[in-house]
């Protein structure tokens, strides 16, 4: 019974134990610098569905899309479009990111849950995805400053109603999640900490966040969430100078001091990770690193300085022990852009300082997959094919063997899975020759605003397509066939395209068009003047236009009717061309003159009564002494 009893307590000691995993406590301080600030700060765009309340500042670097507030509201700060304040946040955040990455792992729960785990201060590292269904703990064990950093290679999921909780004395703050791509907290979860990913981050109804949202290169989503900035940590900002330790000579005595600002004295420095060139000791009081190098080669490692109050700070370093004789070798350029999958990258690695010609070659970490360092010509050229961020170290030796090296870090940002865009109309109508040409792009299925451009192909000369609204236009001035592909890009860079064809027909040799009537009556100044011109020969409709001289003040052209109207307001001699242009451009013209008359009045003289009575009588008289001559002969 005794032995069935003591086989049940270690069994249970067990359980407990896989239950409670300690690490050892976190050697590296994580700064955020100005991005500590933001509740939110997205890479491509923030959008927001529903109440959501964000506390701190709210911003957006490179993109410039933040959409739903209102109905959003954020509370103790403002919202940055790619301001100078969110650049600045996302440069602090690429540092921070960095530093998290670079952190050496203590405990690797790949594959584990983090449901049900109590974890004391450390770094816990998981190579792809980490999942989160139910409850973690994480137990500070007393210490205020206690830090907690989870470096995940891929993915962060939270299943609905999960939960991160702090207890014993530790601090929301102090808690990082370093993420490779994109995290995603599922309904209802309360979460905490700091989330730092390459990628997007996405929290579904009801979840909330006391910590921080701050995402790289995607998109930040909100629906009906809380986001409430941690209150800042205890820890100051402690940093470990110089910036770079001297190279030093096998078999030449070597001597720097590493020290520490920013804490409470005295400081205490130790290794966190790597090791020292052999021959060279670290003393732990006072930071003097010395000795006598024992061997040649690259040495990395971390010094960390924790300060009276068991604050740390960390700087990674690099020491080469050359041989004697050996000049500083410089490896240049000193970073290297982030790559695209999908997509050739090529750049030149180069150094100076020794004897040529120099041979490379990756001496620490590894190239992105689908990356080759050329050992020659110092290229490194491919295509990526994984996202993530990749540190390595290339060493240059030049033609007497003696090497300079430089770390450095490649991000090939994730690609998100992107929606179908299509892009519309289905067509387009034909053009003519010297008549403008408009009409409009648009797309749907994506995250406005997009932009378009023309990414095969070429549009007809004298067209353009404006990058912002989708607007082709101008006047064609070649006839012919034009084939081109049109891409719209969305606000998270996810593209849609459409191939066209815009036919500009050849236009045939005119016929004769005749302009009506040959001439035209005179107006007459201040009386309503009303004549049409026609067109014959050509293909209706026609169009009219006055193309040489002017018509009359007071007279207008229709270009529709060719009606000429109003009233002549001036005198004199008027003469001008009228052009008629058919439905294929070609044109017949007529000239016209005339000189506007003034109009003639007759003044006929008033008579009386008595007077009409007179006139009467005589032209009475008068016709009967016809009549009586007549009678006469």
């Amino acid at each position: 019974m005794r032995s069935s009893f003591k086989a049940l307590a270690t069994w249970a000691g067990i359980a407990l134990a896989a239950l409670v995993l300690s690490a050892s406590p976190v050697q590296a301080q994580i700064s955020l610098g100005s991005a500590s600030n933001f509740g939110v700060l997205g890479g491509s765009t923030v959008t927001n569905t529903g109440p959501s309340v964000v506390n701190g500042e709210l911003g957006v670097s490179p993109g410039s899309a933040v959409t739903g507030f209102p109905p959003g509201v954020v509370v103790g700060g403002t919202i940055h479009l790619a301001d100078a304040v969110a650049l600045q946040a996302q440069n602090d955040l690429t540092t921070a990111y960095n530093a998290a990455a670079g952190t050496a792992c203590n405990v690797d729960l790949t594959g584990q849950d983090l449901g049900g785990l109590t974890l004391t201060p450390g770094v816990y590292c998981f190579s792809s995805t980490a999942q989160l269904t139910g409850t973690l703990t994480l137990n500070a064990l007393g210490n205020p400053n206690a830090l907690f950093l989870f470096k995940i290679g891929s993915a962060l999921t939270t299943a609905s109603g999960s939960s991160v909780q702090v207890i014993n004395g530790g601090s929301t703050c102090n808690v990082f999640w370093q993420v490779g791509s994109s995290a995603t907290l599922g309904t209802g979860t309360n979460f905490v900490g700091n989330i730092l990913a390459l990628s997007s981050i996405t929290l579904t109804t009801g979840a909330s966040v006391s910590g921080r949202l701050l995402a790289r290169n995607g998109a930040v989503t909100l629906d009906s969430n809380t986001v409430t900035v941690c209150a800042a940590g205890i820890c100051p900002v402690i940093t470990v100078n110089p910036a770079a330790l001297p190279n030093g000579v096998l078999g030449s005595p070597y001597s720097q001091t590493v020290s520490a600002t920013g804490g409470n004295a005295p400081y205490t420095f130790t290794l966190s990770s790597g090791a020292l060139p052999s021959g060279l000791t670290l003393n732990s009081m006072t930071g003097l690193i010395s000795g006598t190098p024992s061997a040649a080669g690259t040495f990395n490692f971390t010094v960390t300085a924790t300060d009276a109050s068991g604050c740390p700070g960390s700087r990674a370093y690099i020491i080469i022990i050359t041989n004697p004789g050996c000049p500083v070798i410089t490896v240049n350029p000193p970073t290297l852009p982030q790559g695209v999958i999908g997509t050739p990258y090529n750049q030149t690695i180069t150094a100076s300082g020794g004897v040529s010609p120099y041979t490379f070659a990756v001496t620490a970490g590894a190239l992105p997959p689908g990356l080759i360092l050329n050992p020659t010509s110092g290229i490194i050229s491919g295509t990526p094919t994984t996202a993530g961020q990749f540190n390595f170290t290339i060493t240059a030796t030049d033609a007497n063997g003696c090497f300079g090296l430089r770390a450095y870090s490649i991000v090939i940002p994730v690609i998100p899975v992107c929606p179908v865009i299509t892009v519309n109309p289905a067509t387009l109508p034909a053009g003519v020759i010297g008549t403008p040409y408009s009409q409009t792009i648009t797309a749907t299925g994506g995250i406005a605003p997009y932009t378009f451009a023309v990414t095969s192909g070429a549009l007809p000369n004298g067209l353009t397509l404006n990058p912002t609204t989708g607007i082709i236009s101008g006047t064609p001035t070649t006839a012919g066939q034009f084939n081109f592909m049109i891409t719209a890009t969305d606000a998270n860079g996810c593209p849609g395209s459409r191939a066209y064809l815009l036919v500009i027909p050849v236009v045939a040799v005119c016929p004769l068009i005749t302009v009506n009537p040959p001439t035209l009556p005179t107006p007459i100044l201040g009386q309503l003047y009303n004549q049409t011109i026609t067109a014959t020969g050509g293909v209706a409709p026609y169009t009219f236009a006055v193309t040489t001289g002017a018509l009359p003040n007071g007279l207008t052209l229709n270009a529709t009717t060719g009606v000429i109207s109003g009233i002549p307001a001036s005198v004199g001699p008027v003469s001008f061309v009228i052009t008629a242009t058919d439905a294929n451009g070609c044109r017949g013209t007529r000239a016209y003159a005339f000189d506007i008359l003034i109009p003639v009045h007759i003044n006929v003289p008033t008579l009386s009564h008595w007077g009409m009575l007179v006139l009467m009588l005589l032209l009475t008289t008068g016709a009967m002494v016809q009549m009586g001559r007549g009678r006469s002969v």
